[in-house]
């Protein structure tokens, strides 16, 4: 058996917003962006998994948490002439939004079941939280999302 739940978790949500983004957003896996990611950028990390019961084995239903980190930078965007067309604010709603729409759903389990991710079935996902933060010259929403999701035989 591979242990590799977390990663399957974060192919499954990478390609259901892949497929679904309507908005130039850059999107990576943990561990799967440059040292210089392109901006504005979506980060989605599965972090933490624990069983979902006392008595589950490592292969029954796991609770993942993963987090979907928007992040654009603190600059505005603006036309050849340098005249603003998009404050920083603005960019940041605009991205923030477009990745909410798609995650904040409630048919969103259905979604990540419909991208067809071998070894691995998702029973539940939901958005359970936002935090917005900033780090140096970036503005970030961190989007926290509640997925129960176990190994399938054989993987």
């Amino acid at each position: 058996m591979k242990w590799n739940l977390e990663e399957l978790t974060e192919d499954a949500i990478l390609a259901y917003l892949e497929a679904n983004l309507e908005v130039d957003i850059q999107i990576y896996t943990a561990w799967g962006f440059t040292s210089n990611p392109k901006y504005p950028a979506a980060i989605i990390h599965a972090g933490q998994s624990e069983p979902i019961s006392e008595d589950a084995a490592w292969h029954d239903p796991r609770s993942v948490t993963v987090e979907v980190a928007v992040i654009t930078e603190a600059a505005p965007r603006t036309n050849p002439g340098g005249v603003v067309i998009a404050t920083a604010r603005e960019r940041n709603i605009e991205a923030r939004s477009a990745i909410m729409d798609l995650l904040a759903v409630s048919d969103l389990n259905a979604q990540l079941i419909a991208q067809e991710i071998d070894e691995v079935a998702f029973s539940m996902a939901q958005v359970t939280e936002t935090e917005r933060s900033t780090e140096e010259r970036h503005l970030i929403t961190t989007i926290t999302i509640l997925v129960i999701a176990e190994p399938v035989t054989g993987s």
